[in-house]
């Protein structure tokens, strides 16, 4: 042992340029060799040694056998050294000793060790010590670089150990890991804010797990804080809060709960901000997860935000989304986008309307609310894309269905009846009748005289249906048949339709229910 401090820098020296003497000593096991002094009762004669032991360990852990014959606690006991009070202060020390640790750690097996044994704690601290600890010191710039580096690295380990299925199995949200990454939540800090996201976004995979962390530990009261102050414009902080929020938003307990997200100052304000185009998808993508079956928070995005006498014009969140879509040029923002303004329009022909639409009453106007809504809405571009994009078939069969939906209603279907008109649709829309173009169809029934429309036989029973993914073979069947409600019903409530559209309908509807009636006898 007394030879030990001697021995350590020469042998690096050996090691250092001659891969052939690092091979063989990794099959001679030298880093568990290395990792039991490190644990023995003398360590503290070799603390002015310990960055020649993690040279001469991360010299090694680049051989191809080293994770196979390493110590298993080879981290956990460079980080236990890491945080301890002997190391923790000298900057040197703690980065040879939590670089060499995480280059183990790049290893899933080395993750699962330290999860195993329960030692994961060792870790965040080391992490936080890393991120807090040094920021005075970093006069050096080599050491500010390596210090960064470091940084980049353990962010990785976080998410690698979090994401690990085996995880949840060790560690329960009360314990100490998740509960420390909750207060790194409230931390004045950026990075570390960040990275508790990032974490804890992974631990939120399940609806158990989401709802405990909103109804038990009311994780959503920082995030909301978070997305509310204009002055954090850091866009890895945004984006990942957004997406830790986005799965604590699918249970449907939820949903309501989160409802302050969609106050003006909270998500809808990142809608604007163009120079964040990644964050705004993450935006717009969270807007229509608490949107979906819950008129509550629909009834926050189409309520007017401006008070009266602000200006003629009523301006919604609604309207934030339809700006969104026109000014990004990003498909799935856009898709996002659409899809948001497309779920609210669903709720607006489900739900009761007077509660959703209770900003939009008059007692002066008499004016039925969702057409007051929908006359300060232009919806026809938005929700046209829905059905002439190609990438989502299911997601063009969600837009028929609500289509369909708000056919059955006069105002619902004067906005489908504008929608139409735009470039692609009615293509889309014969090709989801038919399975033909309209280029390729039979001649125009003409329109002229007060005709009764054609009617869908009593015995086909059409009604809107919702899709289900699940069945793809289904699909095209679903499709026609919404396809043919909606058709029949814009016919019947579409008083601002042109003679020559009435007439495509019309042919439409005729031989989409000769190819029902087809498929009903066979």
């Amino acid at each position: 042992m007394s030879l030990v401090p001697y021995l350590i820098p020469v042998l690096y020296n050996v090691l250092v340029d001659y891969e052939p003497a690092q091979r063989l000593a990794s099959e001679s096991r030298l880093s568990s060799h290395l990792i039991t002094l490190l644990q023995s009762p003398n360590r503290a004669a070799f603390s002015p040694l310990v960055t020649y032991f993690c040279k001469i360990l991360a010299l090694l852990i680049t051989q191809d056998g080293e994770v196979a014959v390493a110590d298993s606690e080879t981290a956990s006991v460079l980080l236990k050294l890491a945080v301890s009070p002997d190391h923790n202060t000298d900057i040197e020390d703690f980065l040879a000793l939590v670089s060499t640790a995480a280059s183990y750690l790049a290893n899933e097996s080395f993750q699962e060790q330290l999860l195993n044994s329960k030692e994961a704690d060792v870790f965040v601290k080391a992490f936080y010590i890393a991120h807090t600890q040094f920021d005075s010191e970093l006069d050096d710039e080599d050491t500010a670089k390596e210090l960064g580096q470091l940084c980049t690295s353990l962010l990785t380990t976080l998410a690698d150990l979090t994401g690990n299925d085996a995880f949840p199995a060790h560690y329960s949200l009360e314990s100490s890991v998740p509960q420390s990454l909750l207060k790194w939540l409230k931390e004045p800090h950026v990075i570390l804010q960040s990275a508790a996201c990032l974490a804890l976004g992974n631990l939120s995979r399940s609806d158990q797990a989401s709802t405990a962390f909103v109804q038990k530990y009311q994780a959503h009261l920082s995030l909301i804080a978070i997305l509310s102050d204009p002055e954090i414009k850091d866009a890895q902080l945004l984006h990942s809060a957004l997406s830790f929020l986005k799965n604590l938003a699918i249970p449907a307990q939820n949903k309501i709960l989160l409802g302050d997200l969609l106050k003006p100052v909270s998500v809808p304000r990142i809608l604007t901000i163009d120079t964040l185009p990644q964050v705004q998808f993450s935006a717009v993508s969270l807007v229509r997860l608490l949107l979906v079956n819950c008129p509550d928070n629909v009834r926050r995005v189409v309520s007017p935000i401006t008070a009266e006498g602000e200006g003629s014009g009523k301006h919604t969140t609604v309207h934030d989304m339809i700006s969104l879509f026109d000014r990004s040029d990003t498909e799935p923002t856009r898709l996002e986008a659409a899809r948001s303004v497309a779920t609210v329009c669903r709720v607006l022909h489900t739900a009761p309307t007077e509660e959703v639409l209770s900003g939009w009453s008059s007692e002066i106007e008499k004016t039925p609310s969702r057409d007051l809504f929908y006359a300060e809405h232009d919806l026809s571009q938005v929700l046209s894309f829905l059905i002439t994009q190609e990438k989502w078939p299911i997601l063009k069969s969600e837009a028929w269905f609500v289509f369909a939906l708000m056919s059955r209603s006069k105002d619902g279907a004067q906005v489908i009846a504008k929608v139409l008109p735009i470039s692609g649709a009615m293509d889309a829309l014969s090709y989801a009748v038919t399975g033909k173009t309209a280029n390729d169809e039979t001649p125009l029934i003409e329109s002229g005289a007060p005709e009764i429309p054609p009617a869908i036989p009593e015995e086909l029973a059409l009604e809107p249906q919702q899709v289900d993914p699940k069945q793809k073979a289904n699909m095209a069947k679903v499709d026609r048949e919404n396809c043919l409600v909606l058709c029949t019903e814009v016919v019947k409530n579409g008083e601002t339709l042109e003679s020559e559209q009435v007439g495509r309908l019309r042919s439409l509807i005729r031989q989409g229910t000769e190819l029902l009636g087809e498929r009903a006898e066979e």
